[in-house]
This record gives C-alpha cells, structure tokens and sequence, in this order.
C-alpha cells in the first residue's frame, strides 16, 4: 500500500468517526480493508483504467473506488477515492500511478 493510500484510509475514517462515530469508522475501515484481500488471489480482477495511469485497475466498495497496481504478489493499493470525486482531476494533479512507495 502506498503511503498516499494510507493517508486516504485515515482521511476516511476521520471523516465517518466525525459523521457518526468512532466504532462506525472502524467497522467500515475494516470492511473496506476486507476488500483488498482478493487481489492477493486475483489481482487482474478490477477492470483496467489505464486513462488514470499504465497498469493501473479498481474495484469497488461502495461508495469509494480502490484503485491498485496488480503485482506478481498481489497488488499494490494506490489510493482509495470516494466514488463522487474527480479521479481524472487528481490522477493529472498527483500523478497518483508512480507512486510506488510501500508502507510496511
């Protein structure tokens, strides 16, 4: 997981812990970090998105997209975006694909 993608799980939950409340933002993190798991198996599982950058796939878990690079081991998570924001605006502005940093 890249470091960009740990600061959206974290911007996540702090958002739902505000909205609703600490043990909400927990369980949904949890769930969300649930969906990851099967890009270990199946990593060219979500379809491919190569406009946002080369390799580059998603799936989702409503109402967010992961988008991740699959990887002869699994997969590496690059960012976790709600579904209503402009990922085209902040691929083009970060160049989210070439980060390749993995948080241990």
């Amino acid at each position: 997981m890249t470091d960009t993608a740990e600061a959206d799980l974290a911007e996540i939950w702090a958002y739902i812990a505000t909205e609703g409340s600490d043990t909400v933002a927990t369980r949904f993190l949890s769930s969300l970090e649930q969906a990851f798991q099967p890009l270990l198996q199946t990593p060219l599982m979500g379809p491919a998105r190569e406009h946002l950058g080369a390799g580059l796939r998603v799936i989702f878990h409503n109402p967010y997209a992961i988008y991740y690079l699959p990887t002869e081991t699994g997969a590496v998570i690059v960012r976790v975006l709600h579904g209503a924001r402009d990922v085209v605006a902040i691929a083009s502005q970060s160049g989210f694909v070439d980060e390749r940093r993995i948080v241990p």
